[in-house]
């Protein structure tokens, strides 16, 4: 006896994937402080997410100070970059510093290893 299943319909699919991999990682991949001197950039990426939008929150802390800033991520054909930030070295006081890649969508929150940052 046939069995009648319900015809598949195509579904739309998004262009780019927003499913979060188990193995999502917050990276950073530039902290320092620029040629000239006067900035302090820092960029990074998420891997195993691809998906634009999303918050980047780069937080640099040292001693009793946090400061903060913060980018939308934007999708590219392996990974979810961070892009680049850039913060005035005249805001940091002189010593040791780290910095930290949280990225947060509405199913996962990632954290990067610390990258020191030594601040002249």
């Amino acid at each position: 006896m046939p069995t009648n299943l319900p015809e598949s319909v195509p579904s739309e699919k998004p262009s780019v994937s927003a499913e979060p991999s188990s193995v999502s990682q917050a990276v950073i991949s530039v902290a320092g402080i620029d040629p000239d001197g006067l900035n302090v950039s820092v960029s990074g990426y998420v891997s195993g997410l691809i998906e634009t939008g999303e918050l980047c929150e780069f937080r640099f802390t040292s001693s009793n100070t946090a400061l903060e800033s913060s980018t939308d991520g934007i999708a590219n054909a392996s990974d979810t970059s961070c892009g680049l930030v850039q913060m005035p070295v005249s805001g940091f006081a002189s010593g040791s510093w780290q910095v930290t890649l949280t990225y947060t969508n509405k199913d996962l929150s990632v954290t990067s290893q610390p990258t020191a940052l030594e601040i002249p």
